[in-house]
């Protein structure tokens, strides 16, 4: 199972700046800000990193802390972690494939095995008749949005996707009684997507964000949030988080979690952590939320409260996921673990859980940080109780 990329968290510890979350770090860059000496070696600037860490972690990059989870969060998380080991056991066992829908059109993705190559044959030749009934009617004669947005689609099994936005407006301004407003407006918004249509994504974009009502757009909302994301649109993206917290009945489970997402990606940590907390505390049921979304959230709920400086919390959670039956959850909480075990100055054990880690499944670049520190982990554990002979200056020399 893939982990659903990540925001990338980074959490500033005096004139540095370290990754914290990072699930799918090839996306994740981190820039060194501290001025290293040119004479310095590679282990003396991985070494003073990761001693800086060590030192200066108490100090928290937000203003004050939140609670640790309530009993019933607790086994709301307990029961999100086993609901997630069940399902992804189940699919494993029957040797099946991780379920997801496509970005944009939340459709599940063809079957290669069974083609169909007759579909496109009759859908073209359904859209041939609409257009030559348009054409003799005289372009202006067509009364039924049923019949405009049935070609829209047409068009867009077709992948023809200007056509198909042409056809969308039309059932737009045919639906007089608004009886198709949502499917008309959340289909048009995954047309524009799938086009690159930058204009018709920000007109559509316009009325999504300018709507009054919320209601019954939610699948719309989702893609709004997702669109947002991957153009990085800072501005627009805190502006709909605004809209919907005004509208907090629209706010499902599914909608809750881009909601989160986008909380996060923006740095507003302990607004998306009240989020997560609603999440868990609805039960270990799925959600209409894929695997790795449901993982993500089992993983940023304890990887933003060590954000926030809530370290046993933190700490707490990490040995749950550690537990895991699902390699990657367990990897990432050993990972993060012998972390903390590092900064706690117990090198021992922060070697050895690096170094399982670094032994496991492949899963993330973040596995060759844990090989990395291996060695590290060990020297500093010598020095500790050997001691050095000639001070530590002779080990930065080497």
């Amino acid at each position: 199972m893939k982990f659903f990329p990540l925001p990338c968290l980074v959490k500033r510890v005096g004139g540095m700046v370290f990754a914290l979350i990072r699930q799918n770090d090839e996306n994740c860059h981190v820039r060194k800000e501290r001025t290293m000496s040119k004479n310095g070696s590679k282990t003396k600037f991985v070494l003073t990193l990761i001693l800086g860490l060590a030192g200066l972690l108490g100090a928290s990059s937000l203003q004050g802390s939140p609670n640790g989870l309530t009993a019933a969060e607790s086994d709301g998380y307990l029961q999100w972690l086993h609901s997630l080991e069940t399902a992804v056991n189940a699919r494993e066992n029957a040797e099946l494939p991780e379920a997801g829908l496509m970005y944009p059109f939340d459709a599940p993705a063809w079957d290669l095995d069974d083609p169909r190559p007759y579909r496109h044959l009759s859908i073209s030749k359904a859209v041939t008749e609409l257009e030559a009934q348009w054409n003799n009617r005289g372009n202006g004669n067509l009364n039924s949005t049923l019949i405009a947005l049935a070609n829209a689609r047409n068009y867009v099994n077709l992948s023809e996707y200007d056509s198909a936005l042409v056809w969308y407006g039309m059932a737009a301004q045919l639906d007089s009684s608004g009886s198709f407003r949502h499917e008309i407006a959340r289909e048009g918004l995954a047309c524009a997507a799938s086009a690159n249509d930058s204009l018709a994504i920000a007109q559509l974009m316009t009325n999504t964000l300018g709507a009054s009502d919320l209601v019954g757009r939610e699948d719309e909302l989702i893609l709004a949030y997702r669109w947002l994301l991957t153009e990085r649109d800072t501005d627009s993206l805190a502006h709909l988080v605004q809209k919907i917290e005004a509208h907090p009945e629209v706010l499902h489970s599914r909608l809750r979690f881009w909601h989160t997402y986008a909380l996060s990606w923006l740095g507003r940590q302990d607004e998306a952590l009240v989020q997560m907390r609603a999440l868990i505390s609805t039960g270990g049921l799925s959600h209409d939320l894929t695997e790795n979304q449901r993982a993500w959230v089992l993983v940023a709920i304890a990887d933003t409260y060590f954000l926030m400086g809530e370290t046993p919390t933190a700490q707490d959670l990490y040995r749950t996921l550690s537990g895991s039956r699902v390699l990657e959850l367990k990897l990432w909480g050993k990972y993060q673990l012998a972390g903390l075990a590092f900064i706690d100055n117990n090198y021992l054990r922060a070697g050895n859980g690096f170094e399982e880690v670094c032994d496991g499944t492949r899963f993330g670049t973040w596995q060759d940080h844990a090989c990395a520190m291996v060695e590290i982990a060990r020297e500093l554990e010598r020095i500790k109780a050997e001691g050095e002979p000639y001070g530590v200056a002779n080990y930065y020399e080497r």
